[in-house]
């Protein structure tokens, strides 16, 4: 994987591992958002919410458009680094998928033996 995927993928990954940014992910992802309505529901308050909308913008996860005063946050489509992640998460899952098989043919071969 060269250097600058692995950045993308690093911030991805620190991005996502906070749940507040995760379900600030979730919530952008049915629709943008103003930074104000994300807080809604949430016992953070909306500075909190700028830092983690902050971290999220820095990884390349959330893009957010000027509309008059306010900023909406949108998914961004074209993420490097959730090409990374998912590129990443494909190999280990293939790994995984390759180990449970190897284990299973094990476990079989001891069963009948």
């Amino acid at each position: 994987m060269p250097p600058r995927a692995n950045v993308a993928l690093d911030r991805t990954f620190a991005a996502l591992a906070d749940p507040t940014r995760r379900m600030l992910i979730e919530r952008i992802g049915r629709k943008p958002h103003r930074a104000g309505d994300l807080c809604r529901g949430l016992s953070i308050s909306r500075p909190a919410v700028s830092k983690h909308l902050r971290v999220l913008r820095d990884a390349g996860l959330v893009a957010s458009d000027a509309r008059g005063r306010e900023m909406v946050y949108r998914l961004s489509p074209t993420s490097p680094g959730m090409v990374a992640a998912r590129a990443y998460l494909e190999r280990v899952s293939e790994l995984w998928d390759h180990a449970l098989q190897a284990f299973k043919a094990f476990a079989e071969q001891e069963e009948r033996q």
